[in-house]
């Protein structure tokens, strides 16, 4: 029994002056006497430090990875769902009544403004201009020999004044019959890209028929709606970014440039339009686009997430300065994309605790292992709609 008593102390001995060889500064008195009772040696404690208490840091400086804090402004940034429509887009209709004899454009060309579409049966239009230029030759004929008659006294001024007045008749005439042949050609009204064909060779149509769609796709129009609570913060010359399915990854960038005069009471939205430069005939009317507005906040300073600390008080970062960390308390003001913004006495260009908290305290001494990236802009409060 007392053999086993005896190994027991041995051990208990030895582990103790073990913790006094390694640390003699942190060990309590007592035990760096045992050790010297039983034999063991102890290493001399360093000037500075008093066996039995504690030295500033521990084992040493502890061992950090800093972030750098910045100064970022606050953004409210809102998602919402926007359809695309040309800058400008017609439905065209026949000109007039009649059948179809030539169907001049093929879907998806691009055309210029003036440029023959559609052309009708034209034989009756044609013979009503010719009848009614023939007319108006008789009348500007007759109006002239009156006009020698009346200036020799052979013709009263009231022959002369009915023969002008049938000759600006005929005018009015043969203009009437150009205009109607003129009707039986429809033309595009500007220049821009076709849709499909609606119309065959052959088949009668009326005022009411559609031809096809007429597109300027130049530029791309981009309609979304704006919350009412924002629609004051919302002016022209805006820039804001355009996402699109058919182009995953691709961010557009898109100006405002109509904003609607009214908010809808159905929708509680503004109705808003934003301009995208489409030289290159990539995007196309009909498109759904997620168009991402960012309105700017207050300016805040910004820590690294990672920094970001909590115990009963609340949330807190180690400052490190002069090679020693101090704690300082931070309100939170928003937070995206692995960084917050806080209201502390903390300036840009500060340095903060990113990893290694778990031995710090206030006033404990640091070694900068690795610097980490410092704190970028961020947009918190995002919205989507």
């Amino acid at each position: 029994m007392w053999k086993q008593a005896l190994v027991a102390l041995v051990l208990v001995a030895g582990a103790l002056a073990g913790w006094a060889m390694v640390s003699p500064a942190t060990a309590p008195a007592a035990i760096v006497g045992l050790a010297e009772r039983v034999g063991l040696p102890v290493p001399e404690v360093a000037p500075g430090e008093a066996a039995g208490g504690f030295r500033r840091g521990g084992f040493g400086p502890s061992r950090v990875v800093v972030g750098s804090v910045a100064q970022s402004r606050e953004e409210t940034r809102l998602d919402v769902i926007g359809t695309a429509e040309a800058a400008r887009s017609v439905t065209l209709f026949a000109p007039d009544d009649g059948l179809v004899t030539a169907v001049r454009f093929a879907p998806g060309d691009r055309v210029e403004a003036g440029a023959p579409l559609l052309s009708l049966d034209d034989r009756a239009e044609r013979i009503a201009l010719e009848r009614a230029t023939i007319a108006a030759d008789l009348a500007r004929d007759r109006a002239a020999r009156l006009q020698s008659l009346a200036e020799s006294r052979s013709a009263s001024a009231v022959q002369l004044e009915e023969a002008q007045a049938a000759l600006a008749e005929a005018h009015t005439q043969v203009a009437a019959a150009e205009l109607a042949l003129e009707r039986r050609t429809l033309e595009a009204p500007f220049a821009g890209s076709l849709g499909l064909s609606q119309v065959e060779i052959g088949q009668r149509v009326t005022t009411q028929t559609p031809v096809a769609a007429l597109d300027d796709r130049g530029r791309i129009l981009v309609r979304f709606p704006v919350p009412e609570r924002l629609a004051a913060r919302v002016a022209r010359g805006d820039g804001v970014l355009a996402h699109t399915a058919a182009y995953p990854g691709e961010t557009f960038t898109a100006t405002v440039t109509e904003i609607d005069s009214r908010v809808d009471p159905d929708s509680r939205a503004l109705p808003v339009r934003a301009e995208i430069a489409n030289a290159d005939d990539r995007l196309r009317p009909g498109m759904s686009f997620t168009v991402t507005l960012a309105f700017p906040g207050a300016s805040r300073v910004a820590v690294p997430a990672q920094a970001l600390q909590w115990d009963r008080e609340g949330p807190y970062v180690w400052r490190v300065a002069d090679g020693a960390v101090t704690q300082v308390r931070v309100a939170l003001a928003g937070r995206a994309d692995g960084v917050v913004l806080v209201e502390a006495p903390l300036s840009a260009g500060e340095q903060v605790v990113l990893e290694g908290v778990q031995r710090l305290r206030d006033g404990a001494e640091v070694e900068i292992a690795k610097e980490g990236p410092p704190a970028g802009a961020v947009s918190p409060g995002g919205e989507r709609s």
